[in-house]
């Protein structure tokens, strides 16, 4: 099966608009310019949520959005009116959190009327066994399972935990076997430079729009700090709605 590549714009274009929507955002929301997660997660936790100039955050969202119909890593119609950026590690127990918790909820209430489109992005920041595990999601949607993948590997959080890059090889055969993957060619596909590149691009990605620690989202261009509760997420993207449908 042939691979394929999330489209991407260019980043000559696409960096300015998008660092300088941020720096607007931070001065009409008075918060600092990088999206901070820090080395820890304690600030992912409890997170934040900006508000600034509309019309400026909806160029942003609109300039980093993808809207691919063949990109694996994305769940919802591609014309939907809201879209959902999703920067995450998979060793982060908050992003754990909001993908066991809120992800199936934000599916239920948006995805599936077609309201919203969420697009996930690797953001592996927290070391070599996080990149084997991005690169695994990558190795999983060549399979056309990365959302199994996505939803398995985040449920086994705990046990996860703290393994090396060589447990973590093991341990992600063993899951993917279980979603009924061939574990065999998965393991082959760990080592494949172009998936490494593909979570290269949208950690690059991450970091050019501000991102140091997980999760970060970006509804419409509106950046969601941390892992916040449900109705944080419910009331950003309401809002979007109400914006596009104005």
């Amino acid at each position: 099966m042939p691979r394929q590549k999330p489209a991407q714009r260019d980043p000559g274009l696409l960096w300015p608009l998008l660092l300088s929507a941020l720096v607007v955002l931070a001065i009409a929301a008075g918060i600092a310019v990088q999206m901070t997660g820090g080395d820890g997660d304690e600030t992912a936790a409890t997170g934040t949520t900006a508000t600034g100039d509309d019309d400026g955050l909806r160029e942003l969202g609109e300039a980093l959005a993808r809207r691919d119909a063949d990109d694996p890593t994305a769940l919802g119609e591609t014309d939907a009116p809201v879209v959902l950026v999703a920067y995450s590690d998979y060793q982060c127990p908050f992003c754990a959190t909001w993908v066991n918790e809120t992800q199936p909820e934000l599916v239920e209430r948006y995805v599936d009327s077609g309201d919203l489109r969420i697009e996930w992005r690797e953001f592996p920041y927290k070391g070599e066994t996080s990149r084997i595990m991005a690169v695994g999601a990558r190795a999983a949607a060549e399979q056309d399972a990365f959302w199994e993948y996505h939803e398995a590997v985040y449920a086994a959080h705990e046990d996860l935990d703290g393994i090396s890059p060589d447990e973590a090889r093991e341990e992600l055969a063993a899951i993917a076997a279980e979603e009924g993957l061939d574990a065999e060619r998965f393991s082959a596909d760990l080592d494949d430079e172009e998936l490494a590149a593909q979570v290269e691009a949208d950690f690059a990605e991450g970091q050019q729009v501000g991102v140091s620690g997980t999760p970060a989202f970006l509804i419409n261009g509106r950046p969601v700090i941390g892992a916040q509760p449900l109705e944080v997420f419910t009331d950003a993207i309401d809002t979007a709605l109400a914006a596009e449908e104005g």
